[in-house]
């Protein structure tokens, strides 16, 4: 076969070089060694015919003469031909370099000369033939290239520009198809239970359904575990029949990775046996596009249940809303939440919690039509779209998936654990504004069905109490988390006042505010609430420490021992946060506060229902030197015996037996005793809500070592109290 370089090659230029370098030669030529000959055009066309005629017969012997760079032939009585060889990069002869000359005219020439002059020409057609090859290769290369970026950006990532969530995966098996011009490709994604194929309209390829079912029953494992692409070219082989026996086409697959590096699925072309062999060039593209498909599932998809994600779940339900208003039907938006996740992730680990949510995708999936959508919103919840369906039918659907997850249970590690789900249903009809509406109302209606004793439906009906109740507290949610962002809280304090000999400098309470958009304070009775019930607490709870101790710090207080007591409260999600320790240990180096000077207050009730989580904080914060207060003592069923189970510095009696200290001898009663149980376990105790002259009184009598309430000092801003102080020292100093 001629080489398609070489014939490329202008040859002329050479051909006019040698006529100047050798005029006694009768004709010049280039022999391929597939034994095609092209001759100078500028010669005799007999001359020319001759040399076509003696390169056709000597081809052979020219090529078995390869290890001679350049040699002189004389063919017969008449005519003598010089040839010297022209080869690749890897030494290879490709052809040569003719010269063609009278018996006469070469014996007055000089032999040597002659040889000389010709590899000179040689070696410049030989570099032009060696950059031509090159340059034909990288172009080869670009234009695969190109092709495959082609593909690459053909192929969308997200789910926004099609109608459904297939057709996004569609997509790419039919771009794979068009760009790599085969007679199939298959994309198959186990997890998911899809398939995706496409086939070349120019082929012809039937059953394609058991082609698919073949692909995975086949391959699937051995990519899961090998994690590497196979081709096989011969249908005959030992290795075709051992893997698929039942497929009689040429296959290329590799695997779908996740984020994990785990495999997911696999895409995989076939040929017809009469169709080109797959190469590495194919299998590289294909790579590419099993990447996409990766990052399209990462996307769109949720990596733990496989589901779709929340954000594609929006745009489908803004579809819907669309669907609703130009047709007239309604669909219904189902909010499920797994009950108890934190207990599950608590007691057995946070890999039994993602058994239970991927048990739970699975039941309702399971029961959903084809038509209907689910997605995974986080935390346990999912979202689902029950398509074109009126309020009762969308109710009968949520109570069939509230029996069927409150029957089912996981077995973990010999542990069997129950799941139940709450339910929030709304409607998606004309009458929903945006988007944003239906999320929400589903969302409003599962916090009320959780709050009614959990395992439950609750449908939204925008005149009911609860959820307008709850729908006041989650639009505190965005209030409260922008606050935060923008820094628009304010920390504020209450003097604790000693009653009897204390050494102490000083001795208060932080108390917050927050700041709404118009710049007017807001009181924590107004926020604290819907923050702990949307687990907020523990961001409000950084923030308070790591401000405090700023402030601290920029006036010089809590910075030796013991020089007086900063109360800082500490919520139930804080306890349960494991890095809490950590976060305030780091604070307390970075602003160089001392240990011994902060007190940190948890409510009995906190401490009661986060025991375990109390005893670990209070006993590491302990270690460095903090100090630690029960707050709101007496409000508990049995306070007393879990009191010594908290080892804790003071107690604060509840205000609501303080406040009616002279008027009620029952309350009266209750602080004596809890004083006196104080005193007894060595504790400092603490009168809060000291509201007039009078109680103040009645504690003295009783006497608690301390009085916090209005009477002693009302909140004020934490920096205006330390300038006050910073300010009397100096003048104390200057006096």
């Amino acid at each position: 076969m001629q080489d398609d370089v070489l014939a490329s090659i202008d040859l002329d230029r050479y051909f006019r070089l040698m006529e100047k370098l050798a005029p006694e030669a009768s004709t010049f030529g280039v022999c391929h060694c597939s034994g095609d000959c092209t001759v100078a055009p500028t010669k005799c066309s007999n001359a020319s015919g001759s040399c076509r005629e003696y390169t056709s017969t000597h081809v052979n012997e020219l090529r078995d003469d390869a290890a001679t760079p350049a040699t002189c032939h004389l063919a017969g009585k008449e005519n003598a031909t010089c040839s010297v060889m022209i080869k690749n990069r890897m030494g290879d002869t490709v052809g040569f370099l003719l010269a063609r000359f009278t018996a006469a005219s070469f014996d007055a020439a000089d032999e040597d000369e002659i040889t000389e002059k010709l590899s000179y020409v040689a070696a410049c057609l030989q570099e032009e033939y060696l950059l031509t090859k090159e340059m034909n290769s990288m172009a080869r290369e670009l234009t695969g290239r190109y092709e495959e970026l082609n593909l690459v950006y053909d192929t969308k990532d997200e789910l926004d520009h099609f109608s459904q969530d297939g057709d996004l995966l569609q997509s790419v098996v039919t771009n794979c198809v068009v760009y790599l011009d085969v007679d199939m490709v298959a994309l198959i994604l186990p997890r998911q239970e899809r398939h995706f194929y496409a086939i070349n309209r120019n082929t012809h390829t039937p059953d394609a359904d058991r082609l698919v079912e073949s692909l995975h029953a086949n391959f699937y494992d051995h990519l899961k575990y090998g994690r590497e692409h196979i081709i096989l070219n011969d249908v005959n082989s030992t290795q075709h029949r051992s893997l698929c026996p039942d497929i009689p086409y040429k296959v290329l697959a590799t695997p779908v990775l996740n984020a994990d590096s785990r495999v997911i699925g696999m895409l995989a072309c076939l040929n017809h046996s009469h169709r080109p062999d797959f190469f590495n060039s194919g299998r590289s593209v294909l790579e590419v596009m099993s990447k996409k498909v990766s990052k399209i599932i990462l996307t769109n998809y949720d990596n733990l249940t496989g589901l779709l994600s929340g954000r594609i779940f929006e745009v489908i339900i803004g579809r819907s809303l669309d669907m609703a208003r130009l047709t007239g039907h309604p669909s219904c938006l189902l909010n499920i939440d797994l009950d108890q996740l934190k207990v599950v992730n608590d007691s057995f680990g946070r890999e039994a919690g993602d058994a239970a949510i991927r048990q739970l995708g699975e039941i309702i999936k399971g029961k959903l039509r084809t038509s209907d959508t689910i997605a995974y919103l986080g935390e346990g919840r999912f979202g689902v779209l029950i398509d074109k369906s009126t309020i009762s039918q969308g109710i009968t659907v949520a109570e069939t998936l509230r029996k069927l997850i409150e029957k089912s249970d996981i077995n973990w590690k010999s542990n069997t654990i129950e799941l139940s789900a709450s339910i929030g249903l709304a409607l998606i009809d004309p009458a929903i504004p945006d988007t944003d509406t239906a999320l929400e109302a589903a969302e409003l209606a599962r916090e009320t069905a959780k709050e009614s004793g959990r395992n439950r439906i609750h449908v939204y009906h925008p005149d009911d109490k609860d959820i307008m109740e709850r729908k006041g507290q989650m639009r505190w949610v965005n209030r409260i988390q922008n606050a935060l962002r923008d820094d628009r809280f304010i920390i504020y304090c209450q003097q604790i006042q000693p009653l009897m000999d204390q050494v102490e400098n000083y001795h208060f309470e932080i108390l917050l505010r927050m700041i709404d958009e118009e710049g007017n304070i807001v009181a924590p009775d107004n926020f604290i609430p819907p923050a702990e019930l949307y687990h907020l607490m523990t961001g409000i709870d950084q923030w308070v420490i790591m401000n405090t101790f700023m402030l601290l710090a920029e006036h010089g207080i809590a910075q030796t021992p013991d020089e007086g007591c900063v109360s800082i409260n500490l919520c139930g999600q804080s306890l349960a946060d494991r890095e809490i320790v950590n976060r305030i240990s780091k604070h307390m180096h970075q602003y160089g506060i001392e240990p011994s000077c902060i007190c940190f207050e948890v409510t009995e009730t906190t401490a009661i229902r986060n025991l375990d989580a109390a005893r670990h904080i209070i006993r590491e914060l302990s270690s460095i030197g903090c100090r630690f207060s029960l707050d709101d003592f007496g409000t508990g069923m049995s306070s007393f015996s879990y009191l010594k189970e908290l080892p804790v510095n003071y107690l604060k009696i509840d205000g609501s037996f303080v406040r009616k200290i002279t008027e009620d001898q029952v309350a009266r009663a209750m602080v004596s005793s809890i004083n006196d149980i104080g005193h007894v376990m060595g504790l400092k105790t603490i009168a809060e809500f000291v509201e007039n002259e009078a109680i103040l009184r009645t504690i003295e009598i009783i006497g608690t070592d301390y009085a916090q309430g209005y009477v002693i000092m009302k909140p004020t801003p934490l920096k205006d109290y330390l300038q006050a102080r910073l300010k009397g020292r100096n003048s104390l100093q200057a006096g």
